[in-house]
């Protein structure tokens, strides 16, 4: 699965690497199935925690998954928050879940580096870690990663950083579109950005951090025009940022941290359903978890080259045979019209056509989503085994039926 990821990167000279983390919660009443506790330590719920590198495009559309790491965690210790914090302010990074981030990017970037590709690397706010920080600058690679604390600066006579950021001048206004979620709809959002270099100072503190050290970057502020609380982004990379066409490369950047959590809303929700598995141990389990990513993977590329690269061949991401049934199905759906259908349908043209197959009901509810192709796609796979079936067939004869016993 990584590999054909690299592979579709090929020639690409750099793509996005969206890190992220997430949790399968599982179905296991008894403990018998050795899943370990994940979410809060007040909800007691078990399951598996995985961390995801994705590839994507310049353009926007996925490539696949380039790295993937499961665990489970150990059975949660009876501590209060403040007994929480103390011990985890001891404990060496490496023995910390955040440390995953790191591992799923440094392999990301092996293994698009093998193939001279490289990596720019996306990471939400829990990125906002001197560890994960410095760990991404150790690597090499670019990177643009959300910030959370109005953090303190090198030399210290500096302002904060929110204030230094405030006084800086505009980089200009830019557009950009906010996907939809489950607690908001989809709108057009117009930003101001300001940015400026800047060396965050990470002070000693206990025995895991017993010296100060200084990271020089970018910090760059992304606030929304006219809009009172508003998207108010903080963004750190060591990418420079010095004009209007680097300041809306950088938003560009992160921007694409989205596709990651619509591919974990597929993966776990939208038909592929992987946290409704009844499989008893955490090896069937991880097994049947990476198949579903790679099933989740190519809804969401699907959903994108529709989008993106409309006028590209089918043939180019759907095998021959199913487009060879997707056309037998639109020539029994527009019999009465007797209207002509083209000897290679485009990207656009055979994902709706899938996507009807799973319920889309036209252009009047936007494009085809992830749930109508999910739909549309499980029964494609359908006709071209029907087809394949009736094909190995002898004339006049009828399917030898499959015995429950076979």
């Amino acid at each position: 699965m990584f590999n054909a990821t690299v592979a579709r990167a090929q020639g690409s000279g750099c793509v996005y690497v969206v890190v992220d983390g997430s949790a399968l919660s599982l179905t296991d009443e008894n403990g018998a199935k050795g899943f370990g506790p994940v979410g809060s330590p007040n909800r007691e719920v078990s399951g598996l925690k995985v961390m995801n590198a994705l590839a994507v495009a310049r353009d926007g559309v996925p490539l696949g998954l380039v790295d993937q790491i499961f665990w489970n965690r150990p059975a949660t210790e009876t501590m209060t928050r403040a007994e929480r914090v103390k011990r985890n302010a001891a404990r060496p990074f490496e023995d910390k879940e955040t440390s995953y981030f790191v591992e799923a990017a440094k392999s990301a970037i092996a293994r698009l580096g093998a193939e001279c590709i490289d990596a720019w690397v996306i990471i939400d706010r829990e990125a906002d870690d001197r560890n994960i920080l410095l760990g991404l600058h150790e690597a090499g690679c670019r990177f643009t990663i959300r910030g959370r604390w109005n953090r303190r600066l090198w030399p210290s006579s500096e302002p904060s950083l929110h204030a230094l950021l405030e006084a800086e001048p505009s980089l200009g206004q830019h557009t950009i579109e906010i996907g939809r979620t489950g607690r908001r709809a989809a709108r057009t959002a117009v930003v101001d950005v300001r940015a400026a270099q800047v060396i965050l100072r990470f002070p000693a503190r206990g025995p895991a951090y017993p010296r100060q050290e200084g990271l020089r970057l970018f910090a760059v502020r992304v606030r929304e025009v006219g809009v009172t609380d508003g998207l108010d982004w903080l963004l750190y990379t060591n990418v420079p940022v010095i004009s209007a066409e680097h300041a809306h490369a950088i938003v560009e950047s992160y921007q694409v941290r989205w596709r990651i959590e619509e591919f974990h809303r597929t993966w776990k929700q939208g038909e592929c359903n992987v946290e409704d598995a009844q499989l008893r141990s955490e090896p069937a389990l991880i097994k049947w978890a990476t198949l579903m990513s790679a099933v989740a993977m190519r809804i969401e590329r699907l959903k994108y080259l529709s989008r993106k690269k409309p006028d590209a061949p089918a043939s180019s991401e759907f095998a021959l045979e199913e487009i060879e049934a997707l056309k037998l199905d639109q020539r029994r759906r527009m019999k009465p019209k007797r209207t002509r259908l083209p000897e290679m349908p485009s990207m656009r043209e055979a994902t709706r056509w899938a996507a009807e197959l799973g319920g889309w009901t036209g252009e009047r509810n936007g494009p085809p989503g992830s749930i109508t192709l999910a739909r549309g796609l499980e029964r494609l796979g359908y006709l071209v085994e029907g087809i394949a079936l009736a094909r190995s067939t002898p004339a006049g004869s009828t399917p030898r039926a499959i015995s429950r016993r076979t």
